[in-house]
């Protein structure tokens, strides 16, 4: 995923840290020993990375990303709308990290939605940057609403609901995690008329739709 080339260092390091979390659940014990594991030297793994902790950044961080260019590169792409884009991103997320899921619920399933750990600065900077162009899409297509201050936490509450469709995705035990599908299209559903209108509607419609839900958890 993060790199084909078998000489790209950086690619090589992130790809086995993930390695590790998804063996142990946890980053390795010391760079001394992982550098030993990959054949690389320490000077090697400094000149890309400043800690461990650099690295699960660009790790999280190039998830989010690889999964925006992969649909913005879609020939749909320009014809979407904003609600159709952030659906777009979100159900292609979701698919995305099924090669992630044991480090997801190693990393961040005992985390809540308000939460933001260190690993995540970059993974919810690469966020809020695709969310902030979703917006503005909308904006000129007239789908959201201009609010003064209030628009600039537009990019914040889209990156809460994303950590929530996560956490729900990660909970959900329904075959092919059809729940998760059904729970995105509800929710954004509700961002959307969050962010202009009929907001009693698709609330309702969601409270519907998650009662069984709390009931069985």
């Amino acid at each position: 995923m993060f790199g084909n080339d078998p000489m790209d260092t950086r690619a090589r390091i992130i790809s086995a840290f993930c390695d590790s979390l998804r063996e142990h659940g946890r980053p390795p014990e010391t760079v001394f020993a992982f550098c030993k594991q990959l054949e690389i030297t320490e000077r090697e793994f400094f000149q890309e990375f400043a800690s461990f902790a650099a690295v699960e950044s660009s790790y999280w961080e190039q998830l989010v990303d690889q999964v925006v260019c992969a649909i913005e590169a879609g020939s749909e792409w320009p014809e979407f709308t904003a609600k159709q884009r952030l659906l777009s991103f979100l159900y292609a997320f979701c698919e995305a990290s099924l090669d992630h899921r044991s480090v997801m619920l190693a990393r961040i399933a005992e985390l809540g939605p308000l939460e933001k750990p260190a690993f995540l600065k970059g993974f919810e900077a690469r966020f809020k940057a695709f969310a902030k162009s979703v917006l503005e899409h909308g904006a000129a297509l007239g789908e959201v609403a201009q609010r003064g201050r209030l628009s600039a936490l537009y990019p914040d509450a889209l990156y809460t609901h994303f950590r929530g469709v996560i956490d729900f995705s990660l909970k959900d035990d329904s075959k092919g995690y059809e729940r998760t599908d059904a729970f995105i299209e509800k929710s954004v559903a509700v961002a959307f008329d969050l962010i202009r209108t009929q907001i009693v509607d698709s609330a309702l419609d969601l409270a519907r739709f998650l009662a069984p839900w709390r009931e069985g958890n």
